[in-house]
């Protein structure tokens, strides 16, 4: 399973989202699916239907809530699954997130622009089902082939079903590219790439709360892969939190590209903290909730990473170890200098060995540096 940016919003905002149970949702009408009339009532009817999932998902109303989404789409159905099961320990969200633009998408499809708070406008698909709008996904077949489009040296992979943004792809990835290059750690061989998943169908199994990742120690595959995106309020720009997690992404190839497979060796803190911290990818607000408000990871857990394979590891365990993650990095900037990073990297290519690195290049024991890692982090943001 590659490293991968994880992103937990609050449950009712995650409209990408997943239901428990061999419950299926809503069905397909026997007469097939309604043509699509976009009228000026429709962007109040989608808010409706959108209100009525936030509702049912505040109530903890398992049935109300799947008769908001498409239950015949299944990689859908299976993230609105986690979605419920994620409200049902840290709580839904009481802001209904916002649509700002409904528009015809084929014959019988709503694309709605929603406006998700602090990530930025999503791109959501509703259809007509039995008199109401349910939110679905279009399948494979109408999502349009695979494109490709390059510029200024930049290869961007998408689907024709979002032709009418790949110049705000390529302008966001591109303002991360030049924050990618600045803060690289040598000389890059190659130039990434990158591609963007429209649906949950074409993304596959991937994780729900995933937004994107790189797959390290493959250094012939240049592509970062992105399976949630946002938008400016003006729909032309991607928006800046979606730009901070392309340079996440973005600065995992260039750890790659300064030592091949070097994250294979490294301690999963030194991993992903250090794009997350660069890349500007955890809010200030996030950190404060994380780090004053639930228990710090042991050294180990830190070194080892969320343990994705236990039953007892939920995604909103997962996603706050990069809260931690992110200020152990900037501790050791503001503490130890910023080559401090480049050379404990070259340490770890030589030796796998916390005891030995860290007296090694910060002078001090993997002990002192988490006490004092935890006393910074515990001042600057509690």
């Amino acid at each position: 399973m590659p490293r991968a940016l994880a992103l937990l919003v609050a449950a009712a905002v995650l409209f990408a989202a997943c239901v428990p149970g061999p419950t299926t949702g809503a069905s397909p009408s026997p007469t097939g699916p309604a043509k699509v009339q976009v009228t000026d009532k429709t962007k109040d009817e989608i808010q409706a239907a959108i209100r009525a999932q936030r509702d049912a998902l505040t109530k903890r109303d398992l049935k109300a809530y799947q008769a908001t989404f498409d239950g015949q789409r299944n990689a859908l159905r299976r993230c609105k699954t986690e979605s419920f099961e994620t409200a049902g320990r840290v709580g839904a969200s009481a802001v209904t997130p916002t649509v700002v633009k409904v528009e015809p998408y084929l014959d019988t499809y709503v694309r709605a622009w929603v406006d998700e708070g602090s990530t930025g406008i999503a791109r959501t698909y509703f259809r007509r089902e039995e008199g109401r709008w349910i939110q679905t996904e279009p399948t494979k077949d109408e999502v349009g082939g695979e494109k490709k489009k390059t510029v200024d040296g930049l290869d961007i992979d998408y689907w024709g079903i979002d032709e009418d943004v790949v110049d705000a792809f390529a302008k966001g990835t591109l303002a991360a590219r030049d924050k990618v290059i600045k803060e690289q750690l040598g000389e890059s061989k190659r130039p990434f790439a990158i591609r963007f998943y429209p649906t949950r169908e074409v993304a596959g199994i991937v994780q729900c709360n995933v937004v994107g990742f790189h797959l390290t120690n493959t250094p012939n595959d240049p592509y970062i892969r992105f399976f949630r995106y946002w938008f400016t309020p003006s729909l032309n720009e991607l928006s800046p939190s979606t730009i901070s997690f392309v340079q996440h992404e973005g600065l995992h190839w260039a750890q790659d590209q300064f030592i091949v497979g070097i994250t294979a060796r490294l301690d999963w803190w030194l991993t992903e903290g250090w794009p997350d911290f660069i890349g500007q990818s955890r809010s200030l607000e996030y950190k404060r909730q994380v780090l004053c408000a639930t228990r710090a990871p042991t050294f180990k857990e830190l070194v080892d990473g969320p343990r994705d394979d236990l039953p007892e590891t939920q995604p909103e365990d997962t996603v706050r170890y990069y809260a931690f993650a992110n200020t152990m990095v900037e501790y050791l900037y503001a503490q130890f200098g910023p080559d401090a990073y480049k050379q404990l990297l070259v340490a770890y290519k030589d030796r796998v060995d916390p005891p030995t690195n860290y007296p090694k290049v910060l002078k001090v024991t993997p002990e002192e540096f988490y006490a004092g890692w935890l006393a910074f982090a515990k001042k600057k943001y509690c």
